[in-house]
C-alpha cells in the first residue's frame, strides 16, 4: 500500500481504521482521518500514514456512520403543564452523546413563563462549551406574537448564530389542544416569513418548527392554505409529531407527497402512553408505502419534553411523561431490525435529512470538510463509541467525556 503524505495539521490526528462506512449511503472500506473538529480524508483501508502523530481507533467488523441530528429537544427542560414540579431538568451533554445525538436543536415548548429565550439560548451556547453541536429556535409553542430574544424573530435568527429558526409554533393561537382557527394560522404564516427571509439574509434556513394539534378535526389542513395562498415553500415548515393520530398521519402523508417535511416523533408510542399513536417504526413504513420519498422523512425524540401523560374519558392527567433521548436511537434501529428498511436509507432520517431540512450544510454525511461527528455500531446496531467534533465521548459503550456537572449530578443522585 502507498504511503500518504499530509501537511502536518495543527492538531493530532484521529485515524478510524477499516471503517464499514455509511455515509449515510454505504461506500465501503475505508480509513477515516480526522484533524480538530473536521474529517479531512476518507482514505483506502490499511493506509500507511507517515510521519504524523495519531490517535488510531479499530472499527473492523463495525459500521460507521454519522451522529445523529436531533431537531426537536427541550434542551432547558419541557413539561410544568402539571405544575412547577413537573418541569423537567435541563439537559445534560452525556444524556445526548449516549443516545448518539451529536448534533441537537433546542426549543422552549410549553413554559415561556419560568424559562426564557435568554435561558435557551444560554443553554446551547453551554452544551457548545461541553463539546457537542447545539443550535436553537426562537419563540414557544403557545404564544403568539412569541417571545423572542432580541425582541423580532428576523433579528433573532439575523444576529445570533445559535439560532436557526423560529418554534415549535403550534397552528393554533390557543395552543396545542384546539383546532386552529382565525389569526392562528395567519400569524403561523407571519413568523415564517420573517425566518424566511432572516434566513435568507445570515444564510440559514430560518425554518418554522410546527406543533399542530393533532386529536380534534382539522390537524394540518390550515398549513395546505397557508402555503397555497401564500407561496411560503412548504419545506419552510417542519410538522413535529406525525404519528400521533390516525388523522395526522393522514395529513402528514398529502403533507410528504406535496414535498414538505414530515417528522416522526420516537417517542410517540402506545409503548410511551401515547394509545392513539403509530408506533415510530411502522409510522416510517406507513409514509414509505403510502409514497411518501424517504428523503422526506425526518426522526426526532422531542426529548427531555415532560408532556401530562395521556388520559382516557374523564380522567385528567396526574403524571408528566418523560421523553427519554435514547427513544431516538431505538427507533431509528427497529425501522432497520423490524420494518427491514435498508440501513442507509433509515440513517438519512436522522443525519442527512435532517440537516438538509434545517440547514446545517456541514452535518449528517461522512465526507472530506464535514464536521467529525462519527457514531461506531457493532452489527446489532448498538453504539460502540461516539465521537462529536472530533473528540470521543463515548468508547467501548463508556462516556469518557462528559458536561461540567454531569458527575456531580451522577453521583448526588446515586
Amino acid at each position: 500500500m502507498a504511503t500518504t503524505f499530509f501537511s502536518p495539521p495543527l492538531t493530532p490526528l484521529v485515524v478510524l481504521r477499516n471503517a464499514d462506512i455509511l455515509a449515510p449511503s454505504r461506500i465501503g472500506l475505508r480509513d477515516i482521518v480526522i484533524s480538530g473538529e473536521s474529517i479531512i480524508a476518507l482514505l483506502p483501508a490499511g493506509s500507511k500514514l507517515s510521519g504524523l502523530e495519531m490517535e488510531e481507533i479499530d472499527a473492523a467488523g463495525q459500521l460507521v456512520c454519522p451522529g445523529f441530528v436531533d431537531n426537536h429537544v427541550h434542551t432547558l427542560g419541557g413539561g410544568g403543564g402539571l405544575g412547577f414540579s413537573s418541569r423537567a431538568p435541563e439537559i445534560q451533554a452525556s444524556q445526548l452523546a449516549r443516545a448518539g445525538i451529536t448534533t441537537v436543536i433546542g426549543m422552549l415548548g410549553f413554559d415561556a413563563t419560568s424559562k426564557s429565550m435568554a435561558a435557551l439560548v444560554s443553554k446551547t451556547k453551554g452544551l457548545r462549551e461541553d463539546g457537542l453541536s447545539a443550535y436553537c429556535l426562537t419563540g414557544t409553542t403557545l404564544e403568539h406574537p412569541v417571545p423572542t430574544l432580541t425582541g423580532q424573530i428576523r433579528t433573532d435568527i439575523a444576529f445570533v448564530d445559535e439560532i436557526i429558526g423560529v418554534g415549535e409554533l403550534s397552528i393554533s393561537e390557543l395552543g396545542y389542544g384546539y383546532d386552529s382557527f382565525g389569526k392562528g394560522a395567519q400569524y403561523v404564516a407571519e413568523a415564517a416569513v420573517a425566518g424566511l427571509l432572516a434566513g435568507r439574509l445570515s444564510r440559514k434556513a430560518g425554518y418554522c418548527c410546527l406543533q399542530v394539534p393533532p386529536y380534534l378535526s382539522q390537524v394540518l389542513k390550515p398549513m395546505f392554505e397557508v402555503v397555497d395562498r401564500t407561496g411560503i415553500p412548504i419545506t419552510q415548515f417542519i410538522p413535529s409529531h406525525v404519528n400521533q393520530t390516525d388523522g395526522y398521519m393522514e395529513d402528514a402523508i398529502a403533507w410528504g407527497l406535496k414535498g414538505g417535511w414530515v417528522d416522526i416523533g420516537a417517542n410517540y408510542s402506545p409503548e410511551n402512553n401515547y394509545s392513539r399513536a403509530t408506533l415510530p417504526h411502522r409510522a416510517y413504513t406507513r409514509l414509505r408505502e403510502a409514497g411518501v420519498p424517504a428523503d422526506r422523512i425526518l426522526i426526532s425524540s422531542d426529548g427531555n419534553g415532560a408532556p401530562p401523560k395521556e388520559e382516557r374519558g374523564e380522567n385528567k392527567p396526574k403524571v408528566a411523561n418523560y421523553m427519554p433521548m435514547r427513544a431516538l436511537h431505538a427507533a431509528w434501529r427497529r425501522i432497520v431490525c423490524e420494518e427491514e428498511v435498508d440501513v442507509s436509507a433509515a440513517l438519512a432520517a436522522v443525519t442527512s435529512n435532517v440537516a438538509r431540512a434545517t440547514g446545517l450544510a456541514h452535518k449528517g454525511e461522512l465526507a472530506p470538510g464535514k464536521d467529525a461527528d462519527l457514531l461506531v455500531l457493532n452489527q446489532d446496531l448498538e453504539l460502540v463509541h461516539v465521537i462529536a467534533r472530533g473528540r470521543p465521548f463515548v468508547a467501548n459503550g463508556q462516556p469518557v467525556r462528559r458536561g461540567m456537572f454531569d458527575g456531580t449530578l451522577i453521583s448526588e443522585l446515586s
